[in-house]
């Protein structure tokens, strides 16, 4: 019996000790803590497709200089060769930046006597500006956005009108 009651108040005893130091549960240094995410390799970042951005930009420059289709098909033409020749130049890990940016500079040269043959000063001047500061392309992007918006609009009024 009094081997029983020993038994029993060291189990009580050992019990209550186990439940003080929290083993099933989280320790004080570690609440909050959460483990920094693993890093993973980005890889190489791809290249712009040049066939999609040559479209755009053509379809672009038609619009702001009243150009015709002949001419906008030269002009993607040259589009096309300009930005192959940069992305291709941009994304090359031999070069180094200022080998680079004297690159672009003679393609940018390059792709402005070849508009001079097609184009007036005026067209290649806002072409060339266009190039290098990007203003009309977010005229051009943002009127596009609000040219949805409005189909959207009128769709969506037909269908509310027509139930």
């Amino acid at each position: 019996m009094n081997f029983r009651l020993f038994a029993l108040i060291f189990l009580i005893a050992g019990s209550s000790t186990i439940y003080a130091q929290n083993l099933g549960s989280i320790q004080r240094g570690q609440r909050g803590y959460s483990p920094p995410a693993r890093q993973q390799d980005a890889g190489e970042p791809e290249k712009p497709d040049v066939n999609l951005l040559s479209i755009e930009r053509a379809d672009m420059y038609q619009e702001i200089l009243d150009i015709d289709v002949f001419t906008k098909e030269v002009l993607k033409s040259y589009l096309k060769d300009y930005y192959t020749a940069t992305v291709n130049i941009g994304y090359d890990e031999n070069l180094k930046f200022d080998a680079k940016r004297e690159l672009i500079n003679a393609e940018r040269k390059k792709f402005e006597t070849s508009l001079k043959e097609v184009f007036t000063e005026e067209q290649v001047e806002k072409i060339l500006t266009e190039e290098e500061f990007g203003k009309e392309k977010k005229k051009y992007d943002k009127e596009k956005r609000q040219e949805k918006r409005k189909k959207k609009k009128r769709k969506k009024n037909k269908d509310d009108d027509g139930k």
